[in-house]
């Protein structure tokens, strides 16, 4: 094939692609709720919505770190700008109907950068692995705060992560299991120990922070501040993975919100936990749009304004 041909071939992959991240970013805009806005957006409350909107920016930026740590420790550095710009492009792509979008960004952002598709294939699956275990493991919190003590079995939940932990090389094995459960070549790399576990921490921190967002809108609508931590930290961590597992929807539409909603009516009347869950739905989409916006348009401008990143292009 001619270069002439490989390079219009590659055009229309990016058309392709941009179009499908405009798409899902226009239907999860348009199928938002926005009359939530003026039931959530009281004098009082203002602030703490503010609050909830700046939270949930901090836990992508810890969402990227879990993922930076496996892409270092897969095979070496990867100065922070080309990181961020090959995370955030794949995040966009996670509103695209399907899942094979933020892999496939990922892929094409990392080979533009000099990452193999092999390396990024494997921070892709490892990362599916960490962020679904962690997940499941803080999901018990919220069952715990809802049944009590006769809810106890579900702190077996969280064995998985400790297990990790102790032992980072089942990480590895999880995820080749996936990619055999999905009919995809195993990962031919293999994360350390110390890989795995500062990538489990860092996920971690995301979903507790991210929980707080869920926490503060909570708060807000009247919830009692004790009780509800635990409870939003928990099911905003089950309710991501369920809607995670959902292929079809973009970013898990509407099963995200089904966990929210039983867990939130736990602590508050029916209708205000539904204000809350769409809410949450609506900050989080917004302010992650924003985050990863800003931080492609800055990578963009540091790499055209830097030689060294304008010749790894």
């Amino acid at each position: 094939m001619s270069d002439r041909w490989r390079a219009v071939l590659r055009a229309a992959a990016v058309l392709v692609f941009a179009v499908a991240v405009t798409a899902g970013l226009v239907t999860a805009l348009r199928g938002q709720d926005w009359s939530v806005a003026a039931r959530i957006l009281t004098p009082g409350s203002v602030g703490l919505v503010a609050a909830a909107f700046a939270v949930n920016s901090v836990a992508m930026v810890f969402s990227w770190l879990s993922w930076r740590v496996l892409l270092v420790d897969l095979g070496g550095p990867v100065d922070t700008v080309t990181s961020a710009r090959i995370f955030f492009v794949g995040f966009l792509a996670k509103f695209a109907p399907g899942r094979v979008w933020t892999l496939l960004a990922n892929i094409r952002m990392g080979a533009s950068a000099g990452v193999g598709a092999a390396r990024m294939a494997a921070v892709y699956a490892l990362t599916v692995v960490i962020s679904t275990l962690t997940g499941l493991a803080l999901g018990t919190v919220a069952g715990l705060a809802v049944l009590g003590r006769t809810a106890l079995v579900l702190a077996l939940a969280a064995v998985p992560v400790v297990v990790c932990l102790a032992r980072p090389d089942l990480v590895n094995r999880g995820a080749g299991r996936l990619a055999r459960l999905l009919r995809r070549p195993p990962p031919v790399m293999s994360a350390s120990g110390r890989g795995v576990r500062w990538s489990i921490v860092a996920q971690t921190v995301c979903w507790v922070v991210a929980g707080v967002q869920l926490w503060l809108l909570a708060v807000a609508q009247g919830a009692p501040p004790l009780r509800t931590l635990p409870i939003s930290i928990g099911a905003f961590a089950l309710g991501t993975v369920a809607g995670v597992a959902v292929v079809l929807l973009p970013d898990g539409l509407g099963v995200r919100e089904g966990v929210l909603l039983v867990a939130l009516a736990t602590v508050l009347p029916l209708p205000a936990a539904g204000v809350v869950t769409v809410a949450s739905r609506l900050l989080c989409t917004l302010s992650e749009i924003a985050v990863a916006g800003v931080a492609v348009l800055v990578s963009e401008v540091v790499k055209r304004r830097q030689p060294h990143y304008a010749n790894a292009r």
